[in-house]
């Protein structure tokens, strides 16, 4: 009898008792067919509750499973239940399952009988046991959304009840927490009149109010979140976000026409008046704000350079007419841990830096890798004189070619003229010709004075290409300590400054898809204050081309090009890794 190492599998969809007493069950079920097969040997027990099946994304015992038998080949068989505990996504099953026998690795449905590698017809039944526990999904997604249709008929509520201002004492029931209601209809009235959330921020935490968690710190997006709320009126907003399939159940924001407002049975802390007043006052700062226009920024490093929590940065001038860059955090709350207030959500004790030492690394990281530089400005000045000359030449041969049309269409307008006096041609059909003629006649002469105006002159060429040669030779010095601006924003997509001294530099080389391809793959996050998504983060896939330290000497050399100096006792060596 072969002995076999084995694995169990068992799942759950959510964490009510009564299914983690089922989960439970599972588990003992197992170990009780264990007695029935001496030849397996327990390696290993994995489990999922409270997750669903249609997509094994949000399964880490699933995902571990995997791990363990693909990467480590800790075992060769996985025994459980029944298919919908494996995956309720057809899809999912047959792939997996797939991937499992290229490793050599055999899963064993007890309930169904179906062994994927044994059986010779285990994959065709494992399909229409997958589609069935698939098409089960469906219909239990479908009468979920038919149930939460129902109960915003009658004006169920939904949510936690964790909302600033009251408190919830029922399945369906609310009631006022008085202290927090103050509050509320501050933010209301500060913003009434003429207060922006930057000021009402301000307001609140000098006042010492907390927020719905009790935090005495508050964020920009939850004070809007209250002014946009229409709870505080006696309504809740229902289905903002809703689910993009019963597969894949990624939640997706909502059409804004299919949103709804359910009439809760509850006191209202805020007037539908106030409320309607606020809305139009903040569509009408939005749209002022908007309607300036964008404008660029005052340094390439805006948006570029990006702090090692996460946060975007602020620009400030510093002493000796130099810059810095802080993290917006700090900017706006200070440095928490040294100030030694107690709640250290979102902290960030990272150094400030100067804007010339972020010129100073591209400097350093552009000459290191765009070697070629001189070379490639002299073939792009070869490229633009060969367009040019094959520009002129072929507005000659333009020009002569419809002159020579025009000279056939003149000698055909005076064998007209023969034609009506020898009677081969009528009064109306000689007139007729002759203004078809004198069209087409027109219409090559503007043709010859759009060739003509297009054409370049040879002095002018001469002036045309020097002055291009002057303009890319000052964008493309590398040589000044202040590269353009075009080169820096070219070449670099993010710098992000991960520890006091060290930095991660990711070139883009002017490709608009970088991140797409690589040997790894790095994660990088954003928090964009002000917004109604402030955290955000980008996955890239990228290969770290070098890193390169930049010392107290880089850092002389670099300042002498511009007549300043470094002071020596506060200079720490600057590392920095290059990805592309």
């Amino acid at each position: 009898m072969e002995k076999r190492r084995i694995v169990f599998y068992g799942r759950v969809s959510t964490q009510s008792d009564e299914q983690l007493s089922a989960f439970d069950n599972q588990m003992v079920w197992y170990k009780q067919l264990l007695a029935l097969h001496p030849e397996w040997t327990v390696v290993g027990e994995y489990e999922d509750a409270g997750v669903t099946g249609t997509s094994v994304r949000k399964r880490k015992g699933f995902q571990q499973m995997l791990d363990d038998g693909i990467k480590f080949h800790k075992y060769d068989l996985i025994v459980t239940r029944e298919t919908k505990r494996f995956a309720r996504n057809t899809v999912d099953a047959l792939s997996y399952v797939r991937l499992l026998k290229q490793h050599g690795i055999e899963i064993y449905f007890v309930n169904d009988g179906i062994w994927t590698i044994s059986d010779n017809d285990g994959e065709l039944r494992l399909s229409i046991m997958a589609t069935i526990a698939q098409e089960e999904s469906r219909k239990t997604s479908e009468n979920v959304r038919a149930g939460q249709r129902i109960s915003r008929q009658k004006g169920v509520l939904r949510g936690s009840g964790n909302i600033l201002g009251y408190r919830r004492v029922g399945r369906n029931q609310y009631e006022i927490d008085t202290e927090q209601a103050i509050i509320v209809k501050k933010i209301f009235k500060w913003y009434l009149g003429g207060d922006g959330i930057r000021t009402i921020k301000r307001k609140l935490e000098e006042h010492g109010y907390k927020t719905a968690t009790g935090k005495s710190h508050w964020q920009f997006q939850v004070i809007d979140n209250i002014l946009s709320n229409p709870f505080y009126t006696g309504r809740q907003r229902q289905l903002e976000k809703v689910s993009d399939g019963y597969l894949t159940q990624n939640r997706v924001k909502n059409s804004p026409d299919k949103i709804e407002y359910i009439q809760g049975n509850y006191e209202p802390i805020i007037s539908e008046e106030a409320f309607e007043e606020v809305k139009r006052l903040r569509q009408l700062r939005y749209n002022k704000m908007n309607s300036k226009g964008k404008k660029e920024s005052k340094s390439v490093w805006c948006g570029k350079y990006l702090c090692g929590c996460g946060c975007g940065t602020v620009r400030r001038i510093a002493s000796g007419n130099e810059y810095i860059f802080i993290c917006h955090s700090q900017h706006m709350n200070g440095i928490k841990v040294k100030s030694g207030i107690a709640d250290t959500e979102d902290t960030c004790s990272l150094r400030t830096i100067l804007e010339w030492k972020l010129d100073m690394i591209a400097w350093h990281v552009i000459n290191d890798v765009w070697g070629s530089s001189k070379t490639d400005i002299t073939q792009a000045l070869k490229i633009i004189e060969e367009c040019y000359r094959e520009e002129s030449t072929l507005s000659h041969l333009e020009i002569r070619t419809i002159q020579d049309n025009i000279e056939k269409l003149e000698k055909r307008k005076r064998g007209l003229f023969d034609m009506r006096a020898d009677g081969e041609i009528t009064k109306e059909e000689y007139a007729a010709k002759r203004e078809e003629y004198d069209m087409e006649i027109q219409k090559l002469n503007i043709s010859i004075a759009e060739a003509e105006s297009s054409q370049v002159a040879s002095a002018d060429y001469h002036k045309k290409i020097s002055s291009i040669k002057e303009a890319l030779e000052k964008i493309l010095d590398l040589s000044k300590p202040k590269l353009n601006r075009d080169i820096v924003d070219g070449f670099v997509w993010k710098l992000v400054h991960i520890s006091d001294n060290e930095f991660d530099m990711y070139l883009s080389m002017g490709n608009d898809d970088f991140g797409d391809v690589g040997a790894e793959e790095k994660i990088i996050k954003y928090k964009v204050f002000e917004s109604s998504n402030p955290r955000r983060e980008e996955q890239v896939r990228c290969t770290k081309l070098k890193s390169i330290r930049l010392t107290y000497d880089d850092a002389v050399r670099y300042r002498t090009m511009s007549g300043k100096r470094v002071l020596k006792h506060k200079w720490e060596d600057l590392e920095v890794n290059i990805y592309i």
